[in-house]
Order: C-alpha cells, then sequence, then structure tokens
C-alpha cells in the first residue's frame, strides 16, 4: 500500500499524486476539468516539438477512451491539432501532443462535452474522440514496425495540477477513484471482513456509490472520529460504509449524552410517526450514512464521547467512537445555539427530516370546528354537513353556501338521492354501532365493524374507518376480509346524486365543465394520471378518488410517466385475460335517468380468497370548501417579478412574487440559501406597504443545496428514480438513477426531482418555518405546481398563517399556478381536479399556461379555470388572457406581463374592493342579458352598479340588459379604460354591441 504521506497529501489537496485548484476558462467549451501541463525543453521532431504526458486522472466514465481529449496552449490560447493518446484507462492517460508554442505551460480538458436538448432541460453528452493528427507528425512520434528509424523519442512533460472549473465542478476529494491494484491491497489486508466503514468530513459529501474515493483506499478504514461542535447545533458525521460481500439488514445504533440517531435507518416520517428500516448494501457498493447527534448546550467546553455501532445480519458488528469537542461558552455561535443552522454546509439542516412543526389537529382559518350530533350520526362543518348511514358511509352531504359562493348562510342544497353503499351481491350486511373519536377541533374520525353473510354463512367483513377534517375532507379506509372463499360478480361503491344538484363535472378524462350524460372509464395508470370525478354545482359538489393501500403520490408536471400512479388492487382488479396478457375488469360507469344522477365504481368479477384482505379505500372532498372573497380578492394585486419596491407599489400591485432564478432567491426551492439578502429585499417591501411572498415548492432541488448528494444516499425517499443523465454536473457528481429538473442559465443552477411523499416535507415545513419568522419574515409562498398532498399544505398553512399571527399581520398568502396537466404527458389530469385536495389551504389561482381562452366555453373557466366552485378566485396567464371574459370571473392577467393599472384604477373610482359581486352563475344575479352565450357579472356597490359583460357567442350580437329592479330605468355608462374600452354611453333599453371574444365593463346608477 502507499505510504501516509501520500494519503495527506490527498487529504490537503484533494488528489493522491497533484495538487488540485481551480481555474478560469470556457467550460462549455472544454468541459469542466484539466491538467496544467509544463512542456519541459527537448529536442525537436520534424520541427515540431513532441512531449509525452501522464495523466492521473483516477475517473469515473466507463470508456475514457471514447472520450476526446482537447490541448491548449497557455501562451497563445490556440488548441493543438497534434494530439494522440496513446492509453487511456480509468486510472490514468498517456498523450502525445505538440508543443506549438515551444516550452512551457499546456491545458489538457480530458473531459469536454455538448450540452444538447432543451435550454432548461439540458441532456449532455462527452464530446467523442476525435482523430486529428497530421498523419506525417504521427508517423514521427508513434513507433511503428515500419518505420522504426524515424521515431524519435519524445519529450517528457510533467503534471503541475489538476484544476476544475469551479469549486462545484471540482472532482477533489470525493471524486478521484482508487486504482485496481490499490483495491486489491485494500481487499487482501481486510479478508474475512463483510464491511468497511470510512469517516468523511461533512464537507466533502459522498458522490460515488460504484467506486471509492481514492483516499479512503490509500489512508484506510478508520473507526475512530474526532471533530469540533457547536453547542446547541446538531453535528452530522459522515460514515462510508463499503461492502465487500453483500450484507442485509443493516442498522445503526446511537449512544450519546444528547441522542441521536442515522437518518439511513431511523427518524420520523412526513405524518409524524416514527420511521426505521435497515439497509442492503451489494458487495462492492458504497452507502453513505449520515449520523445526527444533538449536542447539548450545557455542554458547551466539554467533549462528548459517542459510540455509533453498525450491525447488519449475521456480521460482526463495528463501533465507531466519536469525539466532539465542544467550543466553549465564549467562542460558541450564538445563532447556532439560538436554533438557527449557520453554515448551510455543514449539513445541520438534515435533522429538518424529523422535524413535526404544525403536526396536530388544530383549526386553520377560516375553517371551524367540527360538530358532532351522535344520534344523528351528523357531523357539521363550515358551510357542510356529512349524516352518515348505520354502516358509517355517508347518507346525505348538504351545503348551505349561497349561490354566489360568497356566505354559508344560504338554503340547504343536498347532492345524494340516495345513501352512499358499498355493494357486493347476495351479501347481506349488519353493522356495529359507530364509535367516534374528536382528534382535535378539525379532525373527528369513527369506526364501525360489518359482518356480511352469504347463503346465511358468515362470507366476509369490513373494517370501515372514517375521518373528516374541518376543510371537507372525508377519508376512507375499508378493508374487506373473507372470512370464505367466495365468487362474486362485482364489489362497488355506488352513490347516487339529485341530477339537478350535479349539473357539472372533471376528471377521469372530463374537462371540467358541462357533466356528460354517461361515462364509460376504466384504468390506465400508464398513460393517464386519473383516480378521482368531481360532480357538483358552483355551491355544492363532492370529489371521489379510489384509492388502496398501496397509493403513492405520482409525479406531475412533466414527469408523470417517470412514476405514475400505483394501481388500486382492490379498484382495478386485474386478472388474466382470455389470451395473452392481463385484463383490468375495474372502472368507473355514470349514468343519467331522469332526475337521478348514478356513479358506480366497479371493480367487476373476482374471487374473494380466506386470508386475502382487499383495500377499497376512497376520499370524497366537499366542495366549496370556503367562501369566496371578491373584494379582498382584487385588494390583493399581485406584481410577478422581485422588481424595486417603490416601482412595484407606484404601479398600484399590493403582493410581489419572488421567483426562484432571480437575485434574491436565485436557486429553486432552497431560498434560506441567500435568506440574508431575500430578508433584505422583504424588509424593502414591507417599509413600502407590500407583502412578498417566495417561490418554493419540493418538487425539484437545487443542486446549490449542500444536503443534496447525502439526500441522495436515502435510496430513493427523497428522489425519484430515474433514467439520470441531463446536466454535466448531474452526471458527473450525482451519477445515476434520477430524474434531471428545471436548468437556470442565468444563475447556474441545476435541479433534481423529488418524489412525491417523503420526510423531504418535513424539512420543507420547517424551512418555511424559517424564511416566515421575524418582522422581515415572508408574508407566503407561491406554489409552481404541488408535489405534495393536503397533509403537508395544511402544515404549510399552520407554520405560515402562525408566523403572520406572530408579527400581528394579516395573512399568509399563498398562490397556486399550474400549467394546463390535460395533455398526454401529463397524464389528462385537469389542474383543478388534480390539486383539489390543496385548494381548502390556497388563497388564490393562477391556472392559466398552456390554457385556451378564447375558444373554450364558460363552464369550462369556471370549472377548469376560475377555482370558484371550490371556494376561490384566480388569475389569467396564456397570452395574458382574455381581459373581457376575465373580469366576468374577477380575473386578470398578472402585472408586470400584463399592465393591469388601468383596471386597478377603475376598481378604486367605483369601489369594487368594497361592493358584493353577483357571477353569471348566481340565480339571484341583479342583472343578465338577452343573449346566453353574452354572460353579467355584478358588483353592487354603495354608489351603484358595475356590470361586466363577455360575448361567447360566435358573432357579433345585439344583446340588451335585462334587470330585476327599478335599475331598468337608469343609463349604463362605459367609462374609458385604456387597452381595455373606449367610453360609451347606453340608455335604458338601448342594445350594445359586442364582437366575439370581447366585452364591457358598465356602471349604473354612478
Amino acid at each position: 500500500m502507499s505510504p501516509p504521506t501520500t494519503s495527506q497529501n490527498s487529504r490537503k489537496t484533494g488528489h493522491p499524486e497533484v495538487a488540485c485548484g481551480i481555474g478560469t476558462w470556457d467550460k462549455l467549451l472544454y468541459g469542466n476539468h484539466r491538467f496544467v501541463v509544463e512542456a519541459l525543453q527537448g529536442e525537436s521532431t520534424g520541427g515540431a516539438h513532441a512531449h509525452r504526458v501522464v495523466l492521473p486522472w483516477r475517473r469515473q466514465d466507463q470508456d475514457p477512451a471514447s472520450v476526446d481529449v482537447i490541448v491548449v496552449s497557455e501562451e497563445s490560447g490556440t488548441r493543438v491539432r497534434n494530439v494522440i493518446v496513446e492509453e487511456a484507462t480509468r486510472a490514468s492517460g498517456t498523450l502525445l501532443f505538440e508543443a506549438i508554442d515551444g516550452p512551457g505551460i499546456y491545458f489538457v480538458y480530458y473531459l469536454p462535452y455538448a450540452m444538447l436538448g432543451k435550454p432548461h432541460y439540458p441532456q449532455a453528452q462527452y464530446l467523442p474522440g476525435r482523430p486529428a493528427a497530421e498523419p506525417a507528425w504521427a508517423a514521427a512520434v508513434v513507433r511503428s514496425p515500419w518505420t522504426p528509424a524515424a521515431q524519435v523519442e519524445p519529450s517528457q512533460a510533467r503534471v503541475l495540477r489538476y484544476e476544475a472549473a469551479s469549486e462545484r465542478d471540482s472532482f477533489a476529494p470525493m471524486n478521484f477513484t482508487a486504482r485496481a491494484d490499490e483495491l486489491e491491497d485494500l481487499h487482501s489486508s481486510h479478508a474475512g471482513e463483510a464491511f468497511l466503514v470510512f469517516p468523511e468530513d461533512r464537507l466533502n459529501p459522498v458522490s460515488m456509490r460504484d467506486d471509492l474515493p481514492a483516499h479512503w483506499v490509500i489512508d484506510g478504514p478508520s473507526r475512530i472520529v474526532h471533530g469540533a461542535a457547536q453547542p446547541g447545533e446538531d453535528f452530522v458525521v459522515q460514515l462510508g460504509l463499503y461492502a465487500l460481500e453483500d450484507v442485509d439488514g443493516v442498522d445503526v445504533h446511537v449512544a450519546s449524552p444528547g441522542g441521536g440517531h442515522c437518518i439511513n435507518t431511523h427518524g420520523v416520517d412526513r405524518l409524524g410517526n416514527p420511521w426505521q428500516r435497515t439497509l442492503t448494501v451489494p458487495a462492492g457498493k458504497v452507502q453513505a450514512l449520515y449520523v445526527v447527534l444533538p449536542v447539548p448546550s450545557e455542554s458547551a467546553g466539554t467533549t462528548l464521547a459517542v459510540a455509533v455501532t453498525i450491525t447488519a445480519t449475521g456480521q460482526t458488528a463495528q463501533e465507531i467512537g466519536i469525539r466532539l469537542d465542544v467550543a466553549a461558552e465564549k467562542d460558541a455561535d450564538p445563532s447556532v445555539g439560538a436554533g438557527g443552522f449557520g453554515d448551510p454546509r455543514f449539513l445541520r439542516r438534515l435533522a429538518w427530516l424529523d422535524s413535526t412543526v404544525a403536526q396536530d389537529a388544530e383549526l386553520v382559518e377560516p375553517f371551524t370546528a367540527i360538530t358532532l350530533d351522535e344520534a344523528d350520526r351528523t357531523l357539521g362543518i363550515l358551510g357542510r354537513t356529512l349524516r352518515l348511514n348505520a354502516s358509517g358511509l355517508p347518507e346525505q352531504v348538504t351545503s348551505t353556501f349561497t349561490a354566489a359562493v360568497t356566505s354559508t348562510d344560504g338554503p340547504a342544497v343536498e347532492l345524494f338521492e340516495a345513501p352512499v353503499n358499498l355493494e357486493i351481491e347476495g351479501i347481506d350486511w349488519n353493522y356495529s354501532p359507530l364509535t367516534f373519536t374528536a382528534e382535535g377541533p378539525a379532525r373527528i374520525s369513527w369506526h364501525c365493524h360489518w359482518n356480511g353473510q352469504h347463503g346465511g354463512k358468515a362470507a366476509v367483513s369490513v373494517d370501515l374507518t372514517g375521518v373528516l377534517d374541518a376543510d371537507g375532507t372525508v377519508g376512507y379506509s375499508l378493508q374487506l376480509t373473507p372470512v370464505q372463499t367466495v365468487e362474486v360478480p362485482d364489489v362497488g361503491l355506488q352513490l347516487g346524486f339529485h341530477e339537478a344538484a350535479v349539473p357539472l363535472a372533471m376528471g377521469l378524462g372530463v374537462p371540467g365543465g358541462r357533466r356528460p350524460e354517461t361515462l364509460d372509464w376504466t384504468w390506465d395508470v400508464a398513460a393517464k394520471n386519473q383516480d378521482a370525478l368531481w360532480l357538483g354545482g358552483v355551491n355544492a359538489g363532492v370529489q371521489l378518488a379510489l384509492r388502496d393501500g398501496s397509493y403513492e403520490r405520482p409525479l406531475n408536471t412533466n414527469f408523470y410517466r417517470e412514476k405514475p400512479l400505483v394501481e388500486p388492487k382492490s379498484w382495478a382488479n386485474r386478472q388474466p385475460g382470455d389470451g395473452k396478457g392481463e385484463v383490468v375488469r375495474g372502472g368507473v360507469r355514470l349514468r343519467t335517468a331522469g332526475s337521478t344522477v348514478t356513479v358506480r365504481a366497479f371493480s367487476g368479477a373476482r374471487t374473494l380468497n380466506t386470508g386475502e384482505p382487499l383495500h377499497f379505500d376512497f376520499r370524497l372532498l366537499l366542495t366549496p370548501f370556503k367562501p369566496i372573497e371578491p373584494g379582498k380578492h382584487l385588494s390583493k394585486r399581485y406584481f410577478h417579478q422581485p422588481a424595486d419596491p417603490a416601482d412595484i407599489k407606484a404601479a398600484g400591485a399590493t403582493v410581489v412574487n419572488v421567483h426562484h432564478a432571480t437575485a434574491p432567491a436565485p436557486y429553486i426551492n432552497d431560498p434560506l440559501l441567500t435568506g440574508d439578502s431575500l430578508r433584505r429585499y422583504v424588509a424593502a417591501c414591507h417599509r413600502h406597504g407590500l407583502k412578498a411572498k417566495i417561490y418554493n415548492t419540493v418538487r425539484e432541488l437545487t443542486f446549490h443545496s449542500p444536503e443534496l448528494l447525502p439526500l441522495m444516499q436515502l435510496d430513493h425517499e427523497i428522489f425519484s428514480d430515474g433514467p439520470g443523465k441531463g446536466h454535466i454536473w448531474l452526471q458527473e457528481h450525482a451519477g445515476s438513477g434520477y430524474v434531471s429538473a428545471w436548468f437556470a442559465p442565468n444563475v447556474e443552477d441545476i435541479a433534481v426531482v423529488t418524489t412525491g411523499e417523503s420526510r423531504w416535507e418535513n424539512f420543507y415545513v420547517r424551512s418555511l418555518a424559517e424564511l416566515a419568522k421575524g418582522e422581515d419574515g415572508i408574508d407566503g409562498i407561491y406554489l409552481d405546481d404541488v408535489a405534495y398532498d393536503r397533509h403537508a399544505m395544511l402544515r404549510v398553512r399552520k407554520v405560515l398563517e402562525r408566523a403572520c399571527e406572530a408579527r400581528g399581520v394579516d395573512g399568509p398568502e399563498i398562490d397556486l399556478h399550474s400549467a394546463n396537466q390535460f395533455t398526454a404527458h401529463d397524464g389528462y389530469a385537469s389542474s383543478a381536479n388534480l390539486y383539489m385536495e390543496q385548494l381548502p389551504y390556497v388563497d388564490r389561482l393562477w391556472l392559466g399556461e398552456y390554457f385556451d381562452y378564447d375558444t373554450t366555453d364558460p363552464d369550462y373557466w369556471l370549472v377548469e379555470l376560475s377555482g370558484i366552485p371550490f371556494g376561490l378566485m384566480g388569475e389569467m396567464l396564456e397570452g395574458g388572457g382574455n381581459p373581457w371574459r376575465g373580469m366576468v370571473f374577477g380575473m386578470t392577467g398578472r402585472a408586470p406581463a400584463v399592465d393591469n393599472r388601468p383596471l386597478w384604477e377603475f376598481w378604486a373610482e367605483t369601489g369594487l374592493e368594497h361592493a358584493t359581486m353577483h357571477g353569471f352563475w348566481d340565480h339571484h344575479a341583479p342583472v343578465r342579458t338577452s343573449h346566453p352565450e353574452v354572460l353579467a357579472t355584478t358588483w353592487v356597490t354603495e354608489r351603484g352598479m358595475v356590470v361586466a359583460l363577455a360575448s361567447w357567442a360566435g358573432q357579433t350580437e345585439h344583446v340588451r340588459l335585462i334587470f330585476d329592479d327599478e335599475a331598468a330605468t337608469t343609463s349604463a355608462d362605459a367609462p374609458a379604460i385604456p387597452g381595455f374600452q373606449s367610453a360609451a354611453s347606453y340608455v335604458p333599453g338601448e342594445p350594445i354591441t359586442l364582437e366575439p371574444q370581447r366585452g364591457l365593463l358598465l356602471t349604473i346608477g354612478y
């Protein structure tokens, strides 16, 4: 083995043989890595200066000989044409090159690449090797049996150092691989051991999974860790486990005065429950382990002794002794001691994976505590009641939202024509009494046990658990357990609706709009992100989503096919077909007959086998979730760009969205990396009376996050498995098994797609608490699609709401943007239907990208775009939207892409922010038109009325206003609004001419 002096050099420089540094060059032209070599004085060959150099590159790529090598002279900057790669192995490469400017410095770029693909979704490829040397020069310098006399021995060149284009691009010290002979020495020195442990500084995250870093092999494994800690910090110890043979059941146990655990094997899951697992590490693979050690504040000035024991099934345990010298109180970082994380490179934030912030059943605005009448089996929430039948399934859902959706004191609207029922032909049920449990003001659960008989004998049983949350989410878990083997023609969920109560629909392939008379749908998860159907009207509705115990949230927004829905075995009922392959027997059938709309979620014929339980789970979302607030919506005037706050204020906006890839927050989904600059910007916004929100989702994560590589060691818990590749940095440092995401060239930000549900939600919620705290904390978030479920969304709302309460300000503000996901690559999922579970906790929608504002009908606008049937209002995006149609729904485009100042000024002049809104969907609206395709929405103010007209007619129409009171005798004026309309006035009864896709804003009584 190599002497210790070599390993010490590797730790200082990052490479066992040469120094390492950072250079400056065009990496898009030459790649990210080079060796600086010096061509020494020597003989010339045919007038040329030929030099040979051996590059100890220690590469990860499997076929170095296939990649181009570029040599450039430092003196002239000229590329050397005469270059021959004599040998290229993963360990080293031998080059002959012409020293075109004589002895001196030359740069050897050995991993040049091309950035192919789309600008924001690149696919990098290494440039292939291309022989470029002139034949005569090559013949003169390369030994050959045919020209031995012409051969002149090239002069030697020496390697001075390795350089990377940036610190982040550098292979030092973790990505220079050990040579085969070094590995052989390591294996022979540790024969009979199952695995080795290599402690590594937390500032050097483990990257490679299939290769060992050179300095590990040269230094050898160790069972001692010595570090310097801050009192009150979460100290992270990084241990690299290298398997010499297949090892199973790997577990990590921590004995420490302050507690601690390994995040790979223990922790708290996203629901707040204890989480643990063991690991399997195949022979020859590396598994990084991360141990989080809380350092007690009272340990300042002492030394902590910690023992970490790594066990594996059938193998000898290994104990790692850790000694942490804790800084004295006078030398400690007070921000870390107060709960801060300090320099993020120290990985203290990894402890946030176990955060239980906002894991409670408390209320958020505007929801009210759930009421329960056990005798009547009726539960009450904001504007809705749920009455259960004896089985625990819904008997009736009632809404008291008004037709305008502006309050909850309207007449009761009942949805169901008959109780919901789980039907199995030939089974007779009896039910245990319902038992209710109040888990908090925002949640009540209940349980019921069913016994089913077939032919007078016990056949099946069902354990039903229902949960109602204060927002209107009803979750059902139905475990069906066969007591005897029974052949059944179907297990189906039957819902019967009053036809008049459900004129609208969305989901299962139906775009938002008018409900179809019939629907026949079957499972096709490979191509369709579909498992839910919403039926209803504007002020009453329900979404049915079908699930089982195997449900996992799929990826969305361009990535659905990378991780599609997991088909529910119970509902889909995949069975062998008559020929080859399998068939799905389950689906959903909708039929309309008279005054009843029937929906049956069927699973088809099957055998219920004894001892094989099935989960027929489903979820209901009772809509609307909350009343719309038109005045508040109009008063929150959005500016979607972090410009100078004074300019934003002057433009009339009140809320600014800070997008990623901008100066205050350059890196996607980790704004804490630039927290100081973000807080300065938010403080400036607050001084100008603006609210400031931040782009922050969990859909992807920037490579600037120091936690990214450690999180990739958690076996796809945090990051979705996928084809890899993408940006060259990912290929060189993340390896494979990921989904590459957004790339922002202006800030050189690279991202990786996360999974749908994981402990990363704990980290995210904790990070939002950090962002929102204090007077210069954020006022909310901007969601660019949602990659987490309603449970996480509720925690987000609680954290932000509580931060606003602590500061004594209104809020928070959460708005949700989505591109149109009713496309093939997104699985034909309407955005409003896909994200309906999160809508109770959102303040505003921006469902606008790739939507068609011109050819779609008003029902599509109402259901798919506006958010109004769900208790929200929205804005338009694609092409700025249609401003005339938008005003019928209270929608505009978003500044600064759209200049809303003339409309904002009109709102202020007419007092719309304090008016009562009656949309065309409200049968109590005071104004309508004489044409069914010209719609009117009315705001009633203290001074009069403002009427928004918009045409969906295919040709120019001349319409009259129809009033329900004396306003019919008042003239209507169209004030001049730049970019929207010219001034005009209409006497009572006078026809108003509207061109297709156009409209007017009229004042009456002003």
